[in-house]
């Protein structure tokens, strides 16, 4: 008979802990928690925090920077869509609006670019 086995956690990616600038719609900026291969955690501060409703799909766009084996500096550009599973107020309304925690599950594998230098 055949054991079965039990994952002692309950994901089974492996995630990063990184902080990487992301960019969302109506021009809202923020800051990645963590990412995985198949989701992102994010903080964003926005106006409108029923843009950012669970059940909702958004387009997003992360940014990165790369060394080359030269030791040069690149830019590098994430984009995909995403679907927003859960949304944490962390804290109300400020100023420049309430700042949020966002989960999204990525639907197909985010495209990369390098942008040019123009």
């Amino acid at each position: 008979m055949l054991a079965k086995v039990k994952y002692p956690y309950r994901r089974r990616k492996q995630r990063l802990n990184v902080a990487l600038e992301i960019s969302l719609p109506n021009q809202v900026k923020g800051r990645t928690k963590n990412i995985s291969a198949t989701g992102v955690s994010f903080e964003v501060i926005a106006d409108d925090i029923d843009a950012f409703r669970p059940g909702i799909i958004i387009p997003l766009e992360i940014t990165t920077t790369n060394i080359t084996h030269e030791s040069k500096l690149k830019n590098l550009r994430l984009s995909g869509k995403g679907l927003i599973i859960s949304r944490e107020v962390v804290e109300e309304t400020t100023a420049s609006g309430s700042r949020l925690n966002i989960a999204v599950q990525l639907k197909d594998k985010l495209n990369f670019w390098v942008p040019s230098i123009n």
